[in-house]
């Protein structure tokens, strides 16, 4: 069988800029009990990187750290890496899967997947599955309009260096969709006043839960820059003429300028030269921000395995897509379905999401073969 991993929901942890609550999440290879707590072993976060031949999903590896709250065992993403597994050497690692075609004509599943309502339900997990690379960039500009007020006042000189700069960038992309422009606009602005802050000064960061909770992830880049991709909170400076001068040669750096914006946006460094590709992947990223924010706030995955409620309850959030007697109808019962890895439960965003992808759906549900293939195979 696939090696299996711990997706956490951690407990709540308070936003210090505002006051919100959010909900970190990460996966992890282990959880074990250590006296009255929980450790969470190897813990990973997804980080999206855009290469030529397009996204890529890498893991992050944090500190292991006590953990509560809430695991569930899902399948490991393929993005997950397990440590070396020393107590068995040799070890030949999961077995293969199942070829799709043998679980439709072996298993109760033959029947289910042609009923419409969990061919749908398959397409609508297909489509999930595609969704990673956009999942895995949070918004690291939030409450960047009010940072730049502020640089604007504390660091004239820097700021207006920004503000030329980001009129060229502007000048420089004909064709982009007015979201697209904006979000261009502000990655740049963004860039050199963080590369500024770090050069002149110290930020604090709220904390993120894409990164478990973590206030940032530290990079390592050229001309001695370690860049803290993170969500900002308030930012400090403090400039002597050393530090000054080094603000001034990381800002003057384009490809120094190019490595931290695309720590900020990962797409940008692949969509460059292409506005109408850039444009399209801003839409994309943007239709898929009410699924971030579910995940971020709700104690149950967005998108549920395994969880079954007895009694007909439906967790908040979700909506029914698959009905008890729609299974009962086909010869199995909502624990064929948990078997499957196949909820009966749809977040209510990503529910919303897919009206607005329906003809695609529509046409995936049809091919029964290639739902298999990409639910089991």
């Amino acid at each position: 069988m696939p090696r299996s991993v711990y997706f956490l929901k951690a407990n709540p942890v308070a936003d210090h800029g505002s006051g919100d609550r959010t909900v970190p999440f990460a996966c992890a290879e282990a959880v074990r009990r250590l006296e009255r707590t929980l450790q969470a072993v190897n813990i990973q976060v997804p980080v999206c990187a855009w290469r030529d031949s397009g996204p890529k999903v890498t893991g992050y590896r944090l500190r292991d750290r006590d953990f509560g709250g809430y695991a569930y065992r899902i399948p490991a993403p393929e993005w997950f890496q397990f440590k070396p597994d020393e107590d068995r050497p040799g070890s030949q690692g999961p077995d293969p899967p199942v070829p799709a075609g043998r679980i439709l004509h072996t298993t109760p599943l033959k029947h289910l997947c042609r009923h419409p309502d969990i061919s749908m339900a398959l397409a609508q997990d297909r489509l999930a599955g595609t969704l990673g690379p956009l999942l895995a960039m949070p918004d690291l500009l939030a409450g960047e309009e009010r940072l730049l007020e502020d640089w604007a006042l504390e660091r004239p000189s820097a700021a207006a260096h920004a503000a030329g700069s980001a009129e060229a960038v502007a000048a420089a992309c004909p064709g982009l969709s007015p979201s697209a422009l904006k979000l261009r606009v502000s990655i740049r602005r963004s860039a050199l006043r963080r590369m500024d802050a770090a050069a002149v000064g110290r930020e604090i960061y709220s904390p993120c839960p894409a990164y478990f909770g973590e206030p940032h992830l530290a990079h390592n880049l050229d001309r001695s820059l370690t860049f803290k991709a993170g969500i900002v909170r308030l930012s400090h400076s403090w400039p002597s003429p050393e530090t000054e001068a080094r603000s001034r040669a990381w800002r003057a750096d384009p490809r120094l300028v190019e490595a931290v914006e695309a720590l900020l946006f990962p797409p940008l460094a692949a969509s460059e030269g292409s506005p109408a590709f850039f444009s399209s992947l801003v839409g994309d990223w943007q239709a898929t921000g009410p699924l971030r924010d579910f995940e971020a706030s709700s104690p149950l995955p967005l998108f549920p395995r395994a969880t079954i409620y007895p009694h007909g309850h439906l967790p908040k959030g979700f909506r029914l897509r698959i009905s008890p007697e729609a299974v009962h109808s086909c010869g199995g019962s909502y624990l064929t379905l948990s078997a499957a890895g196949l909820s009966p439960y749809i977040a209510a965003p990503f529910d919303d999401y897919c009206r607005s992808h329906r003809d695609r759906l529509l046409e995936w549900s049809r091919d029964i073969p290639a739902l298999a293939a990409a639910k089991w195979g």
